[in-house]
């Protein structure tokens, strides 16, 4: 049994129960945001709930407040020191509902995770970069589709041939001491660890520029890596 965080009162839930509440599955109108539980505290909960305020007042939901000390006390409940903490809410009818669950997280110890390449029909535009949707079923599917093929992450095609982003995480490359990333009208979610590394990379004049992404520029890269919340920095390799 798992201490979730649901509409102002603390349940103790099956993990079949979280199971049915994620995203991709659970189909609703509303936002989320996956965040690194460590030792008591939740990383960059501030940035992750501006972003999911962001998200809410484009869908035209109701945004409801959520105390970030909710997110440490779902934490101590459930006797996490290293946990994936997920904020979720969404309307129904004309009531909002919202939901905080901490699940155990294991960091990889693989050195570089192995990619492919999946064509999608996302659209290529900047309406949704701060708008983290429980409408993922794109990105679950081929995330476990990836994974099922021995892949550790997919890396999205939009509908113009160009790589927006990973299922779960955003993409950079470096060439010729330049680092870029796709743009945020690729399609891509603007990422709270996307924003760090560009802010640390202009802090340390790193030249960074945004640049569409294709598969071919990609394989003459020097290097490429993906980031989010939970995996921070990982370098990947390129499989057919």
């Amino acid at each position: 049994m798992r201490t979730i965080y649901l509409d102002g009162q603390y349940l103790k839930v099956s993990a079949q129960i979280i199971e049915a509440f994620t995203p991709g599955s659970f189909k609703a109108k509303g936002v989320f945001e996956t965040m690194l539980g460590l030792d008591g505290l939740v990383m960059d909960a501030s940035l992750h709930l501006k972003r999911l305020r962001a998200g809410l007042k484009f869908l035209g939901i109701r945004t409801p407040s959520i105390d970030p000390m909710v997110l440490k006390e779902v934490l101590r409940r459930n006797q996490l020191s290293l946990a994936r903490v997920r904020v979720m809410v969404w309307r129904a009818g004309k009531q909002t509902h919202r939901m905080i669950v901490a699940m155990p997280y294991k960091i990889s110890q693989k050195p570089t995770y192995r990619v492919c390449l999946v064509k999608t029909d996302r659209v290529a535009n900047a309406r949704l970069t701060n708008v983290k949707s429980l409408d993922y079923e794109l990105f679950a599917k081929n995330y476990a589709q990836a994974n099922t093929q021995g892949f550790d992450e997919a890396l999205l095609l939009n509908c113009r041939g160009h790589i927006f982003e990973a299922s779960r995480a955003n993409i950079f490359w470096l060439k010729n001491k330049i680092l870029y990333t796709p743009p945020l009208d690729s399609g891509c979610l603007n990422g709270i660890t996307r924003q760090q590394v560009i802010k640390e990379a202009k802090g340390m004049r790193i030249p960074f520029k945004e640049k569409n992404l294709t598969p071919e520029t990609l394989k003459v890269a020097d290097a490429a890596f993906l980031t989010n919340s939970l995996i921070g920095i990982k370098p990947i390799e390129v499989r057919d």
